[in-house]
C-alpha cells in the first residue's frame, strides 16, 4: 500500500541554517518515537484548496496538505491577505479542525485568506523504501517564517517540537542523544554542508534513489539498512541486508539472488568503500537462501571472508569461510560515528528458527540485527525440518534480556522499542499455545484439521504452512508431556 503525504523543511528567515523538528508519538504507526519535520498524509480536502501560483499544479494538494499538517501540528499559520486572524481565533481554529470539525478551506474563507505558492516550494520527492507494509510517496516542501513565530505543540500526535541547529542535531544523534527518522538523517546532513546549491544535492539525491540507487536508511547510527528484493515468504517481499561500522565495515546477510538487485547492492558498497571506508567481512545469521543469495557473487567480486556459526557453515558446503563465530565473540568495529573509541560487535548464538542461527548487537547505541528470529511484518515460521520452538523461544529469552536499543529485523520495519517486539513474539506464541492445546481434546484431530480451526483467519493458500507452524507446537508438547498422538492425530495427555 502507497499512501501520499507531505514533509514541511520549515526554516526561521535570518536562520536558514536551523530547522523545525517535531518529536513524533510513540504511539503513531509511522516512525513512532522518532524526530521528523512537521507532516503527515493527505486527505481528500486537501485537492480542493485552492493555492495562487499552483492552478491545477499536481503540487496543489501537497501545499495545502503542508499549510494543514503545519497548523495542527505547529500552530504556525501561512493564510495569506484578508484580514489576520488573533492568536486565539487561531487556537479555536486549530482545535476545530483537529476535531475534523472544520476544514482548511473554510477557515480560510471565514478570513478571506489564501495559500501562496511561494510560502511552501517543493524540496525532493521520495517513497519509503520497500521494508514496510504501507509505503509513504512523501513530497518534501521548504518554508521560511519569520523570526518571532512561536511553536505551540499540542500533546497528542506530538511530544515536542522546536527550531533547532542542524550541526548540534547530527551530533546529538551519533552521540545517541536523539532518534531521527531516516530521512531526516540524510537531509540533515545535506543541510550541514550549507546553503548554497542545498537543494540541487538533495534533488540529485533523489533523483538517484527514482534511478534506482539504494537509499542510505539509518534508524540508528553505524547500521545502514538496505532492503533487496529476495524469494522470500509472503507477507515479506525483501530481505534487510545491513551495513554495520564507520570507517570499519561489515555486511550482515548479502540476499538478494537477482542480478539486478546485486548490481544496486554492488554500487552502494562501491561508494562506502571510495568514500574510504574498509570492508572487512561478511556476516551470516543463518543459511536460509533469503538470506546468503549474494554470497558467492560478494566474495568473488571483494575477496572478503564470510563469518558464520559452524552449524551454518556446514549447511553452506561452497562457501569460503572464516574460523566459525562461537556465541559471545566479539569484533572490532573501530571509532564509532561519534569518535569513541572501543566500538565492538557482539555474536550471539541464537538457533531455534535455524541450526547455527545468531544475531549481532553493537556495544555503541545497542542496536541488535537478529535475522528471522522476530519480524515486524509477521509471526515467524518454525518449521521443524530445520527448526525448533522450544529453542527458538529459549532463544528469544535469550534476546530480551540483551536488546535495550533499535531491533533490525530480517523482514520489515526496525523498532526502536526492540524489546518490546520481543515481548509481543513470545506473547504471540503463548496465545497460538493457548489456541491449540484448546481445539485438542482427548479425541484425536489431525493436523489439517487443527489448522482449519486455528487459523481460519489465514487465506487458504498459506495453509500449508501453517500446517509446518502448527506441527512445530505439536512437537513442543509432545516434548513436555502434555500432547501425544494418537493414529493419524493428536489428543492432550
Amino acid at each position: 500500500m502507497v499512501r501520499l503525504a507531505v514533509s514541511v523543511a520549515i526554516s526561521r528567515r535570518s536562520r536558514p541554517e536551523e530547522l523545525l523538528l517535531v518529536e513524533r508519538s510513540k504511539k503513531l504507526r509511522a516512525f513512532p518515537g522518532l524526530y521528523a519535520f512537521p507532516g503527515g498524509t493527505l486527505d481528500e480536502a486537501d485537492a480542493s484548496v485552492p493555492v495562487r501560483g499552483l492552478d491545477a499544479d499536481p503540487l496543489s494538494p501537497f501545499v495545502a496538505a503542508g499549510v494543514r499538517e503545519l497548523f495542527e501540528e505547529t500552530g504556525i499559520w501561512l493564510g495569506r491577505g484578508g484580514r489576520t486572524p488573533s492568536a486565539e481565533e487561531l487556537r479555536a481554529d486549530r482545535r476545530r479542525l483537529l476535531a475534523e470539525e472544520v476544514s482548511l478551506a473554510s477557515i480560510l474563507g471565514s478570513y478571506g485568506q489564501h495559500l501562496l505558492a511561494s510560502d511552501l516550494t517543493p524540496l525532493c520527492r521520495m517513497m519509503t523504501p520497500p521494508f514496510a507494509p504501507v509505503r509513504f510517496d512523501t513530497q518534501f516542501l521548504r518554508g521560511l517564517v519569520d523570526d518571532d513565530q512561536a511553536i505551540e505543540i499540542w500533546e497528542g500526535e506530538l511530544v515536542s517540537g522546536d527550531f533547532v541547529d542542524t550541526s548540534q542535531t547530527l551530533t546529538q544523534w551519533k552521540q545517541g542523544a536523539i532518534p531521527l527518522a531516516p530521512p531526516m538523517v540524510v537531509l540533515i546532513e545535506h543541510w550541514t554542508r550549507g546553503q548554497t546549491d542545498l537543494e540541487a544535492r538533495i534533488q540529485a539525491m533523489t533523483a538517484s534513489y527514482d534511478a534506482g540507487t539504494l537509499h542510505r536508511i539509518y534508524f540508528s547510527p553505524g547500521v545502514l539498512l538496505t532492503p533487496l528484493k529476495t524469494p522470500t515468504r509472503p507477507p515479506a517481499t525483501h530481505t534487510n541486508t545491513c551495513i554495520v561500522g564507520e570507517r570499519k565495515l561489515y555486511l550482515v546477510d548479502p540476499s538478494p539472488v537477482d542480478e539486478g538487485e546485486q548490481a544496486r547492492l554492488w554500487s552502494l558498497l562501491d561508494e562506502l568503500v571510495a568514500e574510504g571506508r574498509t570492508l572487512e567481512g561478511i556476516l551470516l545469521t543463518h543459511y536460509h537462501p533469503d538470506h546468503v543469495g549474494a554470497l558467492a557473487e560478494m566474495q568473488s567480486r571483494y575477496g572478503v571472508p564470510a563469518l558464520a556459526h559452524e552449524d551454518c557453515i556446514a549447511e553452506l558446503p561452497d562457501g569460503n569461510f572464516g574460523a566459525p563465530l562461537r556465541h559471545g565473540e566479539v569484533l572490532d568495529l573501530g571509532e564509532a560515528p561519534d569518535g569513541s573509541a572501543g566500538w565492538k560487535l557482539e555474536a550471539y548464538h541464537v538457533p531455534g528458527h535455524a541450526r547455527g542461527h545468531l544475531a549481532f548487537q553493537e556495544s555503541r547505541y545497542g542496536a541488535a540485527i537478529v535475522g528471522d528470529l522476530v519480524s515486524t511484518l509477521s509471526s515467524i515460521l518454525v518449521d521443524p525440518r530445520d527448526g525448533h520452538l522450544a529453542t527458538y523461544l529459549k532463544s528469544l529469552e535469550f534476546l530480551q534480556t540483551v536488546v535495550n536499543g533499535t531491533l533490525y529485523p530480517g523482514h520489515g520495519p526496525p523498532s526502536l522499542v526492540g524489546k518490546k517486539v520481543i515481548e509481543k513474539t513470545l506473547t504471540h506464541r503463548a496465545e497460538r499455545e493457548e489456541q491449540l492445546l484448546g481445539a485438542l481434546s482427548s479425541e484425536p484431530r489431525t493436523t489439517t484439521a487443527l489448522v482449519e480451526a486455528i487459523y481460519a483467519d489465514v487465506p487458504q493458500q498459506a495453509h500449508g504452512l501453517a500446517e509446518r507452524s502448527l506441527l512445530s507446537g505439536l512437537i513442543k508438547l509432545e516434548e513436555e508431556g502434555r500432547v501425544h498422538r494418537e493414529g493419524d492425530g493428536y489428543v492432550k495427555s
